[in-house]
């Protein structure tokens, strides 16, 4: 099934050939899905010669997932059919210093908005900001969110909809995301690095999303980008996340800096920050410039220590464009011994705004399993 979502269609041939075992045994296991209605009969497949091979597909109608993507900002959300194509998606704001209770039902509210009634629901991913406890199914501590500590989502969510539900980092997620909607199909080893309110990377490996021991891999917000003039550690979110962004760019209006820059509700937004880099507003550069510099350096180390062949960019900062990107590219060269690593392919994701949420979804697809019966 897994290999079937990467390639979309496939012969019996040719998957028994992917899988090394042999075409009997594929017979076997294909034949069962289609009549339990997970899988169905394609195209047939012309060749030079010989019979035309039948293709066999997912079947979209078998069922939905839902994914929930969860910041400090908004919840977004999505639900896909059994083929990975997108059947709905919603986003809701989250006020500020809203309280835990209420971020749940908003992610209630958005699973009844994106769920296809017509459909089975198969699974639920929740993607969520800050340290998880995957195993006992807990988002253990956000600090822009009240009273977010040691909540039990899989619990929660599982009780009221009575499916497997999973939750992962919400940055984590998106490397998912890209493995079965986007740019890691193809790719076994990248890295997807996600620049919102905080720096988090998600590190596919050999094709699987690799966590570490305490669930904590990838967590490079923290890495130490130098030291305050009182001596203290200045971590890689506090000057390159997007919310460190925006407020230097705040903090420079309010200085009376020479920009395009203005502020909404006595800060500068994204939406601001964009309008001034169509207009390629110095002061908004140069700041989107340092930033990039920065993960640059960051991504530099990465590549040192991974290899990997491809780094994802994944957050509202890929709208900037190449004020933010060349930058970033420029540092990397800068920082990256040409005798010791070979440059990864850098990329902006192109799975927008849905990232997370899709990745969400990706979780639960992921972790789909056929039961012994099915409606057709």
């Amino acid at each position: 099934m897994q290999k079937l979502r990467l390639l979309k269609s496939i012969s019996r041939v040719e998957l028994a050939r992917q899988l090394s075992v042999a075409p009997s045994t594929v017979g076997i296991h294909v034949d069962r899905l289609v009549e339990l209605g997970f899988l169905r009969q394609g195209l047939r497949q012309e060749s030079g010669s010989g019979r035309p091979a039948t293709l066999i597909e997912l079947n979209p109608e078998a069922g939905q997932f839902i994914g929930i993507d969860l910041d400090s900002r908004e919840v977004h959300g999505v639900s896909v059919d059994f083929a990975q194509r997108v059947l709905r998606d919603r986003t809701v704001s989250v006020r500020s210093n809203e309280s835990a209770s209420n971020v749940l039902e908003l992610i209630e509210s958005v699973i009844e908005d994106v769920r296809d009634q017509s459909r089975e629901l198969l699974g639920i991913g929740i993607g969520v900001p800050g340290t998880v406890d995957i195993r006992n199914g807990m988002a253990l501590h956000y600090q822009f969110i009240r009273g977010w500590r040691n909540i039990r989502l899989v619990k929660r969510f599982g009780d009221r909809y009575l499916v497997p539900v999973h939750i992962e980092n919400n940055i984590r997620a998106m490397a998912m995301a890209e493995r079965w909607f986007g740019q890691g199909k193809e790719v076994e080893n990248y890295i997807c690095l996600g620049i919102r309110s905080g720096i988090g990377s998600g590190l596919i490996l050999n094709g699987e999303l690799y966590r570490g021991l305490h669930h904590l891999a990838g967590e490079v917000g923290g890495w130490s980008c130098g030291l305050t003039e009182d001596g203290k550690l200045v971590s890689l979110e506090q000057v390159a996340s997007l919310t460190a962004i925006l407020q230097r760019m705040t903090e420079g209006v309010r200085g009376g800096e020479s920009t395009t820059l203005s502020l909404f509700r006595g800060r500068v937004t994204v939406e601001k920050m964009l309008e001034a880099v169509s207009q390629e507003d110095k002061f908004c550069c140069e700041v989107l410039g340092r930033a990039g510099e920065l993960i640059g350096q960051v991504i530099a180390q990465m590549t040192l220590m991974l290899d990997p062949q491809k780094i994802i960019i994944a957050g509202p900062i890929t709208k900037a464009g190449n004020a933010f990107l060349s930058p970033l590219r420029q540092s990397l060269n800068n920082f990256l011994p040409a005798m010791h690593a070979k440059e990864p392919e850098i990329s902006y994701s192109e799975l927008g705004e849905l990232v997370g949420a899709l990745g969400a979804a990706a979780l639960a697809v992921h972790a789909w399993q056929p039961k012994g019966s099915h409606k057709k």
